[in-house]
């Protein structure tokens, strides 16, 4: 039977598991068939799925907010926790609102995307009697065995799984809409199963690790440098590989597994986390801290809190509860990691804390940087990726001490953040190291005679970062509508070498560059893509900086706001200096690429400045290794000169 169409019946789907959720609410409320109704899918993925199924539907795409206004404000009343009356929120020397800061920040920008949407939605559609928004199909994942595992790395994990649910409630009962939230069945003898099995599992863990550590210990001499990492192994090796000597206490436990028997034994790798010492004696402390916690709270909650309103609708009460979450579930945890923190760093006594990164939701990142910056142990964390720090970034509150970077222009950035000149070494990247020997010599690109050919960089993305699905496919839609004007043209589209969404992506390209002659690349090395490219694409991404590297002509390009400033804010200089170029809009892109397949000089040009351009903002001479090698040396010696 065909859809009735009506307003009066919204299903806002936001996950592709509500398609089946979908199915059964209408089995069980054939009168909302009978009404008539409007599915409105928000996401390429399902809107895919249900043109495949031949359901009828009307796009989410044009309620997003698509301005830059959700990330300066998220950044305005997360700030808040800086102010006054949040100086309290601290524990032994421990600022906890430096700790929740990143948790509120990203959380408040899931509220203002879906808030905005949902209100544009019911202003847009009068009619409207009843809106349908089913529960985060992942909530039933979060099994209240993993509960403590995932508080520390997402303090508000389960608040963003409800996050749609909770802004329909509250837009609903402001504009006196029915919001029905249908539930899905939870068996509780399969969560009863999922608890013991984590409890278990976990328990053999533990003493597998206390017999592994003792043996390490017994049988392997201390060694120097000592460093404790939460890193990546990838990340670790290539520093480690240049100390024989030095010994690593691992944080992140799964690493162990990527390093291997060999570098276990070679490196003296022992693995350690908050809970391998005993905090029992500062128990009293932490629940008369907790005490006094509540009561502060208490107060502010009832005459301080501020009334986050954004345009016609207020979130205080979803922020409210967000709080209350924080010190409900996350405050416990965190006051016993920073007493682990203490003991760790006091019985291991490390030379350095080696991060990999300082800005994130996980909290010991945080935790660590700041009881080793309170032990006088120097902690470090190593640029890995394109850095933002301009208007509205997620990630200008490093804590780590120290924070080690591409080159001169980001050093120079952080300095205008207020971070000291003398604790932003540049030392390169170990990425563009291993590049050093694989670089082709300028102007070779081939004949425009025989066609363009384009690199385009292209990623797995949602609405926690820069991008949702929309504006990736804007992306993808531009660059197909300006190769389309470019005869003989062809595109090589890089994707992320991850399987995740992979089938998806792959059926969005194929419809958006039906036109174009394009190869998906996953898994290839860059190089190798580099070598059979002319030009190069692509959006906010340290893959501009190998593409320069790599002296291709390069153009910087994004449609999503928020990372056209971004482009603005740190790419700019690179164009002024003669190293790339930057499209901004449709037609600045057509013509980039006119350009660049009609003047093989200028392609040439551009290849030439790209390593000038490169040396002079960055240190990728491929001795980035040995650098940070000396710098933790050089910390350690600090550290043991104390």
């Amino acid at each position: 039977m065909p859809q009735k169409q009506s307003e009066q019946n919204i299903l806002f789907l936001y996950e592709l598991g509500h398609l089946d959720a979908c199915a059964r609410f209408f089995d069980e409320h054939p009168q909302v068939r009978e009404e008539g109704y409007l599915i409105v899918p928000l996401g390429l993925e399902i809107e895919y799925a249900l043109a495949r199924d031949g359901t009828p539907f009307l796009s989410g795409r044009t309620y997003r907010p698509t301005d830059t206004g959700r990330y300066l404000l998220s950044e305005e009343w997360a700030g808040e926790l800086d102010s006054q009356k949040w100086q309290w929120f601290q524990y032994r020397g421990i600022s906890l609102s430096r700790l929740f800061f990143f948790s509120i920040r990203h959380y408040t920008l899931y509220l203002l995307y879906y808030a905005t949407i949902l209100e544009n939605l019911l202003v847009r559609h009068p009619a409207v009697r009843r809106l349908v928004v089913f529960p985060s199909s992942h909530a039933l994942q979060a099994v209240p065995a993993k509960t403590v595992s995932l508080v520390r790395e997402q303090p508000l994990l389960r608040e963003q799984l409800a996050v749609v649910v909770a802004c329909a409630r509250l837009i609903g009962a402001q504009r006196g809409i029915e919001v029905v939230i249908p539930q899905a069945p939870v068996s509780a003898k399969q969560v009863r199963f999922h608890r013991f099995i984590f409890t278990l599992q976990r328990a053999f863990l533990e003493l597998g690790i206390r017999i592994y550590n003792a043996g390490i210990g017994v049988l392997r001499p201390r060694g120097a440098p000592r460093i404790l990492a939460s890193d990546y192994w990838r990340n670790i090796e290539p520093i480690l590989s240049q100390l024989p000597r030095g010994e690593l206490m691992l944080f992140d436990r799964g690493e162990a597994f990527r390093a291997g028997v060999r570098n276990l034994w070679r490196f003296r790798i022992r693995l350690f986390n908050f809970n391998s010492f005993s905090i029992r004696g500062r128990k009293k402390a932490r629940t008369e801290t907790e005490r006094v916690f509540e009561e502060r709270w208490r107060n502010l909650r009832e005459n301080g809190l501020s009334a986050y309103s954004s345009g016609t609708f207020s979130l205080r009460p979803l922020l409210r509860e967000a709080f209350e979450e924080i010190f409900t579930h996350a405050v416990p945890l965190m006051l016993r990691d920073i007493d682990g923190a203490y003991a760790m760093l006091g019985a291991l006594a490390p030379d350095s804390v080696f991060l990999r990164a300082s800005t994130s939701l996980q909290t010991h990142f945080t935790i660590l940087a700041q009881v080793a910056r309170a032990c006088g142990i120097p902690s470090l964390e190593l640029q890995h990726g394109l850095e933002y720090l301009g208007p509205g970034s997620t990630s200008k509150r490093h804590s780590a001490e120290y924070i080690a970077v591409y080159g001169q222009v980001v050093q120079d950035e952080f300095v205008a953040l207020g971070f000291p000149r003398e604790k932003i070494p540049i030392v390169g990247s170990p990425r563009f190291d291993a590049y050093k020997n694989e670089i082709s010599s300028p102007g070779q690109n081939r004949p425009s005679g025989k066609g363009l050919s384009v690199l385009c960089v292209g990623t797995a993305v949602g609405v926690e970062s820069f991008y949702d699905d929309y504006d990736l496919e804007d992306y993808y839609r531009a660059i197909a509508r300006a190769l389309e004007k470019i005869p003989g043209s062809s595109v090589v589209i890089k994707l992320r070498p991850s399987p995740a969404r992979e089938s998806f992506y792959r059926s969005a390209i194929e419809t958006i560059f039906a036109r174009v002659p394009y190869t998906i690349a996953q898994y290839e090395p860059l190089p190798e893509l580099f070598a059979s490219a002319d030009i190069v694409v692509s959006y906010y991404s340290t893959f501009v900086l190998e593409a320069l590297k790599f002296s291709k002509p390069t153009i910087a390009f994004s449609v999503a706001p928020v990372e056209t400033e971004m482009i603005r804010f740190h790419l700019t200089q690179y164009a002024g200096a003669g190293g790339l170029l930057t499209a901004y809009t449709q037609d600045e892109l057509e013509e980039a690429f006119r350009s660049l397949a009609h003047d093989v000089a200028l392609r040439d040009r551009l290849a030439e400045r790209s390593k000038e351009v490169l040396a002079r903002f960055h240190l990728f001479d491929g001795g980035a290794s040995k650098r940070i090698v000396k710098l933790v040396e050089r910390l350690a010696r600090k550290q043991g000169s104390t």
